[in-house]
């Protein structure tokens, strides 16, 4: 779709989209004072925040064995557009050194636009990840972690099926451990992202206790081009598997890559080769048949289950 045109609001809502969630999604924005208004073409959500238009991208993530390509959940990326169809990467906005309140605005309608998206687009039959990165938001991060869950809870979709991909360094790393603790109390499973990026990678991992990891592309890439990398891998990969960390491999460009992804024994592998095996896989009959029926007083039949490792 144009850019201009996808940017073009309509009065219909998309398939798969009810209205009490979009009504119920932007009352929960005011009522946090965000006031960005909720938009959609005919495909999507997006909203105006600054003068930029945001929006969500979802990475399939499957599951590699015996040649066949599972899909296991949705990896949620945020997109921003400039009005002349500029793209720009995902923390140009948090480097426009808003204030608090607006940087948590920011925060939380794109949390909104993530979670809604997904329902509409995907359904509620797979897992969501969402990446969570104090780095590049002024460690604003720990500020939505109940708005996530009230989020969460309005739309009735179970606080075990979002996945929280957590980006460290130094400067935040107290506060990964707070933000680890605090999702897991709201029954969220946890995962370190960019894995292999820092020296301190693997201290990291063991003082954070996280259900998964995420390998650092760049790490992959050398691994391909470097054999002794590449060793160094698959020596150390399948061994936190057996740990019970459950590894995610993404950016996946070839088969060279995958192979060793599937010799490292990763559980969620991603990457324009797997999305387009994916596109040529027979249609998901199975879509969630409940979000058209969503109400805003329905409650959800039992408490979250929670996850914990």
């Amino acid at each position: 779709m144009p850019l201009m045109k996808r940017f073009k609001p309509v009065k219909a809502l998309p398939a798969g989209f009810a209205p009490a969630m979009l009504a119920a999604c932007q009352q929960l924005l005011r009522q946090e004072g965000v006031q960005a208004k909720l938009q959609w073409n005919t495909q999507e959500v997006f909203a105006n925040f600054d003068g930029w238009w945001l929006c969500s991208g979802f990475i399939p993530q499957a599951r590699v064995r015996d040649d066949r390509c599972q899909l296991l959940q949705y990896a949620a990326r945020l997109r921003i557009y400039g009005q002349f169809g500029q793209v720009l990467p995902a923390n140009w906005l948090f480097a426009m050194n808003y204030g608090e309140t607006k940087a948590v605005a920011l925060l939380k309608l794109i949390r909104v636009l993530h979670v809604l998206n997904h329902l509409g687009r995907n359904g509620r039959h797979l897992p969501l990840r969402i990446d969570v990165d104090p780095r590049i938001c002024h460690a604003y991060s720990d500020r939505i972690v109940d708005f996530t869950s009230r989020l969460l809870e309005m739309l009735e979709f179970p606080a075990h099926q979002a996945q929280m991909l957590l980006f460290l360094d130094e400067r935040t790393a107290e506060l990964g451990l707070s933000l680890l603790r605090r999702y897991r109390q709201h029954g969220h499973r946890l995962a370190l992202g960019d894995f292999g990026a820092g020296a301190q990678d693997l201290l990291r991992l063991w003082r954070l206790g996280p259900d998964g990891l995420a390998l650092a592309p760049s790490f992959m890439s050398r691994a391909i081009m470097y054999p002794r990398v590449r060793e160094q891998l698959l020596a150390l990969m399948p061994q936190l598997a057996e740990q019970g960390f459950a590894l995610a491999v993404e950016d996946i460009v070839c088969d060279n890559m995958l192979a060793v992804a599937r010799r490292m024994r990763a559980d969620y592998c991603s990457g324009p080769l797997l999305s387009e095996r994916l596109r040529r896989l027979p249609g998901d009959k199975a879509r969630d048949a409940a979000v058209g029926a969503w109400s805003v007083d329905k409650k959800p039949d039992r408490e979250p289950r929670l996850f914990i490792v």
